[in-house]
């Protein structure tokens, strides 16, 4: 009788076992092997919609389709201008006005007061970023791009946008606003 993982276990991201974890196996052959049982492996979302809720497939198929796409933006970032997503994600939207409130600018980022104080930090020592006390209020700090910041932030916006239509490439305009719309409609409740 075959084994039943029961719906809790089609919640993890992936199946990885034991048979993968081979004595000798360097972590660069280790990661090959992973990947290459990651591509035969049938996305988790779709055993879901066989076997599960449409509505918790639907979920699913949407967070894999947006780890695809950050992995896809982590490599390109880093192997065509040396930057994390997040890094590029402070950037892009510093990027809209001249200087911006250090917390206005985690309003629209998905990370930590001191997270994006540390990627500041680093972008400033890399002469990307300008911080200075904001005269209307001695608490907050200010944020402006360089020039150099500007133009790299320029250049990895051309990449963003090559990904995110190459991704795309088999949607129509018009399926892209159905999609717009159908998304919209979910709407965590609490």
């Amino acid at each position: 009788m075959a084994h039943d993982p029961g719906p809790g276990t089609l919640l993890n991201y992936g199946f990885v076992d034991g048979a993968t974890n081979v004595p000798g196996d360097t972590s660069k052959e280790l990661r090959i092997r992973i990947d290459r049982l990651m591509e035969d492996t049938t996305p988790v979302s779709s055993m879901i919609r066989k076997n599960g809720p449409i509505k918790i497939a639907t979920w699913r198929l949407m967070m894999e389709k947006h780890q695809d796409f950050m992995l896809r933006f982590e490599h390109e970032f880093r192997t065509r201008h040396g930057l994390s997503a997040n890094e590029f994600d402070v950037l892009i939207n510093a990027r809209s006005v001249s200087r911006v409130r250090h917390r206005d600018l985690l309003r629209s980022l998905v990370i930590s007061r001191s997270a994006l104080s540390r990627l500041l930090g680093k972008l400033e020592a890399r002469g990307l970023v300008a911080q200075e006390p904001d005269p209307g209020d001695h608490r907050g700090v200010l944020v402006a791009l360089t020039e150099a910041g500007v133009k790299l932030c320029d250049e990895a916006a051309e990449t963003n946008a090559e990904i995110i239509f190459a991704g795309f490439a088999g949607v129509t305009d018009a399926e892209a606003e159905e999609i717009f719309l159908l998304v919209s409609k979910v709407s965590p409740v609490g």
